[in-house]
Formats: C-alpha cells, structure tokens, sequence
C-alpha cells in the first residue's frame, strides 16, 4: 500500500483540544490498523492546523470511517 498524506497516521498533540470540538474539519472516526485492531481517532479533514504539532509514527491506518 502506498502512503499518501491523506492517510498517514500521525501522533498529534493538541494546544487547545477544545477548538477541535467546534471545529468543521474534525469529526470523531473509527480507524482500522493494519494489525486489524480498530481505534477511535480524531480525523482532520484540513492537515495544516496550527492548533496541533506533529510527528510521524510508523504505524498506518487501514482504513477511515467517521463516526457520523
């Protein structure tokens, strides 16, 4: 599978995690790991929020569903 930047996992962590609850461009999602184990994960729809940092992990996801 290639990795493309719309699907790879990333370890975030958040300056203010409120701003996410309100924000259009997250939601909650289930994501599935290549492992077959499945996560509850925010998804950001937008990938340049100023409102978090970022470092790669080795780990990806399988797939991504929001929780709607």
């Amino acid at each position: 599978m290639q990795h493309d930047e719309n699907t790879r996992l990333r370890i975030v962590r958040l300056l203010e995690p409120a701003l996410c609850l309100s924000c259009r461009f997250a939601s909650i999602a289930t994501v599935e790991m290549h492992d077959s184990s499945n996560r509850r994960m925010l998804h950001c729809k937008r990938m340049d929020c100023d409102n978090w940092q970022t470092e790669d992990a080795e780990e990806s996801p399988k797939s991504i569903a929001d929780d709607e």
